[in-house]
C-alpha cells in the first residue's frame, strides 16, 4: 500500500490551500503529489516575496513573466493596466516567450476575453478560443487557449494578467487558482511600483524646479561685485542646499555712498530663499530715499516683515553705508555675527547689535560710525561659517576665522573671501551637506 497524506480544508481555508487543488471535502494525496504541491507552494511564497521588493515597473513585469513561466507553461504573456482617463485597459508589456515583444494594445469593457474580465472582475479561462465568441484575434492565428486573471486591490481593478497558449486546454483549474492567488501579490507590487514612479517623477520635477529657482536666485544676488574708487569688494557664497537662505547686496545710496547688506534667513531651503528674496526687494525699494541712516532702514524692514507674520521666519541682517568722500562706514546690525575690522595686523569686532528683523515688532536699532584708513579691511560673515562642524563635531569657530583673516590681510579682497571660505570647507571635510549656508563679504580701503 502506498503512503498517503490527508489535508483537511476548513470552511475558512486560505487561498494557498486552494492552490493545492483540494475540494472542500477531504482528498487523499500520494506522498509524491503532496511533495510536488509543497514545492509549488514554496515557489509561490518565494515569488510573492520577490515581487514586493521590486519597485521599477518594467523590471517588475519582466520578472513576473519569468516567474509565472516557472509555475505555468504559456506562449504569450501580457499585462494590461487600467487607465482612468481613457477608461480602458492598456498593455504595458505583451511578449511571446522566447520571442520578441508584441505590439501594445488597449481593451475596453466588453471587448474580447479581457473586456469580459474587466466587467466581471473574476478570472476567465477559455479552453478553445475558436469556440468562444468573446475572443478577439490580435494577430496571432496560432493561439488556442487563454487564461486571464483580474489584478485587484481591495475592490479596485488595476489591471489584468493574460496568458495564451498554442495548445487547446493548456490551462487547468489548478492553474487558474494558482495564478489567482499570485495575482494579489502582483497587484500590490504594481501599485507600489506606480507609487514609486510617481514619487520619482515628483522628485525629478522638484529637482528641475530647484535648478530653475537657483538660477533665478543667482540673478537676484549680484553676480559680480561693483568697483568703486578707493574701495575693493568681494563675496564668497556657498549655499547648503540648492537654494540658500543667505543674502548679500551692494546698492547705490545717493551720491558718493554705497550700501552693503549681508543677511541670513532663519532656516534653509526654498522657503528661506523666498523670504530672503523678499527682503532684498524691500531693501532695494528703500534706496530711493537715501536720507535714511542704516538703523532707520532696519526699522522699516522690521516693521514690514513683522506685518507679514511669516511663521518662524526672521532675518539676521547687517546693513552698512560707506561714504567714499569721508571714508566712513555706518554699520547697523540685526543679529548677524559682529563684522571684523582688520588694521595693521590687528583685528577687532565692530560691536553693533540688534534683534533680527521680522522677529519682534517695535524693535529699536542703532548704528556705529567708523572712520576707515587706507589698508583697512572690513569682513562680514554669516554664522554658517564659524558654526560649520567638522566630522568629529568641532565647530570652525571664531579663532580659526581670525587666524585665517590675519594670514590673508594683505591679499586682494577676492583672495580673502575665497580663502576664508576654503579654510571653512577644509575644516568641514567630506560632509555631504554643510549644516548651513556660508557667506563672506569683504571691503578693503585702497586709498585711490
Amino acid at each position: 500500500m502506498s503512503e498517503t497524506a490527508t489535508i483537511t480544508r476548513s470552511s475558512t481555508g486560505s487561498p494557498l490551500q486552494d492552490v493545492a487543488g483540494l475540494e472542500p471535502a477531504q482528498k487523499p494525496l500520494t506522498s509524491a503529489t503532496f511533495e510536488a504541491q509543497a514545492r509549488k507552494l514554496e515557489l509561490l511564497h518565494e515569488v510573492a516575496r520577490e515581487l514586493v521588493a521590486i519597485l521599477d515597473r518594467d523590471e517588475l513585469i519582466e520578472r513576473v513573466a519569468q516567474l509565472t513561466k516557472q509555475l505555468i507553461d504559456y506562449q504569450l504573456f501580457s499585462v494590461l493596466l487600467w487607465n482612468e482617463d481613457s477608461k480602458r485597459l492598456e498593455s504595458i508589456l505583451s511578449v511571446r516567450w522566447g520571442g520578441c515583444k508584441s505590439k501594445k494594445f488597449s481593451v475596453g469593457a466588453g471587448e474580447g476575453v479581457l473586456g469580459a474580465v474587466m466587467e466581471l472582475e473574476r478570472p476567465v479561462r477559455v479552453d478553445d478560443v475558436r469556440l468562444d465568441p468573446r475572443y478577439v484575434n490580435c494577430g496571432d492565428d496560432d493561439v488556442r487557449s487563454e487564461l486571464a486573471i483580474p489584478l485587484m486591490i481591495k475592490d479596485r481593478l488595476i489591471g489584468v494578467l493574460d496568458l495564451e497558449s498554442y495548445r487547446e486546454s493548456a490551462f487547468s483549474e489548478e492553474n487558474e487558482r494558482l495564478l489567482s492567488t499570485l495575482a494579489s501579490s502582483i497587484a500590490i507590487a504594481l501599485d507600489n511600483a506606480a507609487l514609486y514612479e510617481r514619487v520619482r517623477e515628483d522628485e525629478r520635477q522638484m529637482a528641475a524646479d530647484l535648478r530653475t529657482a537657483r538660477e533665478m536666485q543667482r540673478f537676484l544676488l549680484p553676480r559680480t561685485t561693483p568697483w568703486f574708487p578707493g574701495l575693493q569688494t568681494a563675496v564668497a557664497y556657498c549655499p547648503a542646499r540648492h537654494l540658500g537662505g543667505d543674502l548679500y547686496d551692494f546698492l547705490s545710496y545717493g551720491e558718493g555712498r554705497t550700501a552693503i547688506a549681508v543677511g541670513d534667513v532663519a532656516g534653509k531651503g526654498t522657503s528661506a530663499a523666498l523670504y530672503g528674496s523678499l527682503a532684498i526687494g524691500l531693501l532695494r525699494g528703500y534706496m530711493a530715499d537715501n536720507r535714511c541712516d542704516p538703523s532707520c532702514v532696519l526699522t522699516y524692514l522690521n516693521e514690514e516683515l513683522c506685518q507679514m507674520q511669516a511663521e518662524k521666519r526672521f532675518l539676521a541682517l547687517a546693513f552698512a553705508v560707506y561714504d567714499h568722500r569721508s571714508r566712513t562706514l555706518a554699520v547697523a546690525n540685526a543679529g548677524l555675527p559682529y563684522p571684523f575690522l582688520i588694521r595693521n595686523g590687528q583685528i577687532e569686532e565692530i560691536e553693533a547689535s540688534g534683534v533680527p528683523v521680522g522677529a519682534m515688532a517695535a524693535s529699536e536699532y542703532s548704528h556705529l560710525e567708523i572712520a576707515l584708513q587706507p589698508g583697512d579691511v572690513v569682513v562680514f560673515t554669516t554664522d554658517g561659517l564659524d558654526e560649520g562642524l567638522a566630522p568629529d563635531g568641532e565647530a570652525f569657530g571664531t579663532e580659526r576665522v581670525l587666524k585665517t583673516l590675519l594670514e590673508l590681510e594683505s591679499s586682494p579682497t577676492r583672495d580673502i573671501a575665497d580663502g576664508l571660505l576654503a579654510a571653512s570647507q577644509l575644516h568641514l571635510g567630506n560632509r555631504s551637506e554643510p549644516s548651513d549656508d556660508r557667506t563672506v563679504v569683504v571691503l578693503k580701503i585702497t586709498g585711490d
